[in-house]
């Protein structure tokens, strides 16, 4: 969609503000204009310069605390291991209180005169046992590499505060030099690569002094050894999960599905959050033998079908976990249904679920209201309304405005009891397939009606796919009415004849949903259909536009009214106190002048008890909150609202 050029006068006061503000920043009257753009153009670099500078603090304000927190643990890990290989170090050699024993026997045997000195055995000379040298070397070696990594450690703070020093420039563009110098020298150097291998190496001394501790459980008792054992693989296991999770967890491409605005295929994507420098390495490795086998068709095949995940990344990899995150939140910012009417749709999904959890956690705190109305300003009120505030009940049959997502932000979550069923899906909405595919359509379909005309869709049920995916629709989110009544209520009186004959390929839609399904609660779809009956209502019945409903004009819509008058009297839908008596009946009197049709086809509505003639009458507005604090329903063919308690 090609947004209009600004007005001319308005493109005047933006380049006349432009001009004062440069001037705001000069000092006297500049000679000529490039001294006036002087000033401002070093601004503008020295603030570049300290947004850089500040980046790069952040960066090296993360290494200098893993290398703070490295050297702790090297400290403590050398100085256990040193206290066992102190101990251990002495099964290498010859115990000198062994060779004193040793004498003593010898000599106690020449003593005796009865033992014959020439029977005297010698001691074999003496090795060490191979379990004391295995552990000496687990232990060592755990020794050594804990400070080693401590070593550079040192090393790489050392690297770090030289990288990072102030040094003194003379302009802003020399300092960005500067920085952009050490950068690239940084990268290209591997120092980044060097920080990471640098928990591995204390890892590795952590596993080396674990399998230590195992070995000498094995020759001293069976049970120490099996319950350590047990825990210590227990923590080794939990380690290579969590190292190779991430690789395993990487989430698919949506792109392809998003463009094409296959719902069926879309889902809200987690990133794995066991990210770490040897989860990385993992990775890396697994695109770098991943990656040739894609040039065999047979194996290109097989990995796309089984790890499309996988397959995806070994055509494009990222070049970091940030990048990844992102490349998962911004595949929903692009246009879905590309090719199509649709086009300028975006679904923006991590935005709206980021939305949803704010109003959730913050509602309750009445100095972020007026911060979370701005934020909700910024999307469509009947998104914000449904996918945010998670009010589908009323984007079901109102079309919402921004006073209706006030009210609903502001008012206790219980404080209202509901009018008509909501859909059936599981908190939060947005994490799930379903809540997905529902706000996926309804948005699809509000964008094609009030963007651009309905002129381009087809509702017309004998489209197979059309009707899959209402059915679809009613099935997995436990309603029977799923097409907001909105589109209806907007073609129905529109202007344009062909707007409206489109719009009346929808009547059979609502034919089918009004009709009694087998398997479906009996007074769950009740509830709906007193609903439907408000909307249908209001609609006959709102006189301010200057299109009479097509509904009342078109033979079939006039069969249909007919029809739900007679079923409200039949089924006894007229038997609740949110059924609003006397606006259904100005709604069948003006479907009778409009159609001419007869009064015998419209049986009166049965009267009821005295008690319960004052609800019924009421209808809603019995339960309507006081004035000035409920639902404002803007008509879109009046300035004036008038207020609705369906859905709410």
């Amino acid at each position: 969609m090609v947004l209009p050029s600004p007005p001319k006068n308005h493109t005047e006061r933006q380049e006349k503000t432009a001009r004062e503000t440069m001037s705001s920043h000069s000092v006297g009257p500049p000679a000529n204009p490039d001294e006036a753009m002087n000033p401002i153009v070093q601004q503008s670099c020295e603030r570049l310069q300290k947004e850089v500078a500040k980046h790069d603090e952040e960066v090296g304000k993360h290494w200098k605390e893993d290398l703070d927190t490295l050297l702790v643990l090297a400290g403590l890990l050398s100085a256990v291991v040193t206290a066992f290989t102190i101990e251990s170090y002495r099964w290498l050699k010859e115990d000198p209180s062994d060779t004193t024993v040793t004498l003593l026997v010898q000599i106690s045997r020449q003593l005796d005169t009865s033992q014959n000195i020439t029977q005297i055995s010698h001691k074999p000379a003496f090795e060490p046992e191979v379990s004391s040298i295995r552990i000496n070397c687990f232990w060592f070696l755990s020794l050594i590499l804990s400070l080693t990594s401590a070593l550079f450690g040192l090393l790489c703070k050392q690297w770090l505060r030289e990288h990072y020093s102030n040094t003194p420039t003379r302009t802003p563009e020399e300092a960005l030099a500067l920085h952009q110098l050490r950068r690239d020298s940084f990268e290209r150097w591997s120092v980044s690569a060097f920080l990471s291998a640098l928990p591995i190496l204390l890892q590795l001394a952590l596993l080396f002094f674990f399998i230590g501790i195992l070995d000498l459980l094995r020759t001293l008792h069976p049970i120490p050894f099996s319950i350590c054992f047990v825990v210590v693989m227990l923590g080794i296991g939990l380690y290579f999960v969590t190292t190779i999770l991430p690789t395993i967890m990487i989430p698919q491409n949506l792109t392809p599905f998003i463009r094409n605005g296959d719902g069926e295929h879309l889902s809200y994507q987690f990133v794995c959050p066991y990210k770490s420098p040897q989860a990385w390495t993992i990775y890396r490795l697994t695109i770098l033998i991943t990656r040739p086998l894609l040039n065999y068709g047979l194996m290109d095949r097989f990995i796309r079908r089984h790890a499309r995940a996988l397959w995806d990344h070994a055509k494009s990899s990222t070049p970091d976990w940030s990048s990844l995150d992102l490349h998962v939140v911004r595949q929903f910012d692009q246009d879905a249904f590309s090719g199509s009417e649709a086009a300028d749709l975006k679904l923006k999904l991590y935005e709206l679920r980021a939305f949803e959890w704010a109003v959730t956690k913050f509602r309750d705190s009445p100095s972020m209201i007026p911060h979370l109305e701005n934020i909700l300003r910024t999307i469509s009120p009947a998104v914000a309304m449904s996918a945010v505030l998670g009010r589908w009940d009323f984007t079901l049959w109102n079309d919402a405005s921004q006073s209706d997502v006030k009210f609903e932000l502001r008012r206790s979550p219980t404080s209202l009891t509901l009018c008509s069923p909501q859909p059936v899906l599981r908190t939060p909405v947005l994490l799930h397939h379903d809540g997905l595919k529902l706000m996926l359509t309804h948005q699809y379909w509000r964008f094609v009606t009030f963007d651009m005309g309905l002129v381009t869709l087809d509702f017309s049920s004998e489209d197979p796919r059309r009707r899959a995916v209402v059915s679809d629709l009613q099935q997995s989110i436990g309603l029977r009415f799923v097409i907001p009544f909105c589109i209806v209520d907007w073609a129905w009186k529109h202007h344009d004849p062909v707007v409206r004959r489109r719009g009346m390929q929808l009547l059979e839609y609502y034919e089918e949903a009004w009709k009694p399904f087998p398997g479906y609660d009996t007074e769950r779809h009740n509830e709906e259909r007193r609903s439907f009956v408000k909307a249908l209502a209001r609609h006959i019945n709102r006189a301010d536009c200057t299109m009479t409903s097509e509904l009342l004009i078109d033979t079939r819509g006039q069969a249909f009214v007919e029809m739900v008058h007679r079923d409200v009297v039949a089924w006894g839908l007229y038997r609740s106190m949110w059924f609003n008596r006397s606006e259904w009946q100005q709604a069948i009197k003006r479907a009778q002048e409009v159609g001419g049709l007869p009064s015998e086809g419209f049986l009166p509505i049965p009267m009821r008890s005295n008690d319960s003639l004052v609800s019924l009458e009421l209808g809603c507005d019995a339960h309507r909150p006081a004035e000035g604090r409920g639902y404002p329903y803007e008509d879109r063919c009046s300035e004036s609202p008038t207020i609705s308690c369906l859905g709410g």
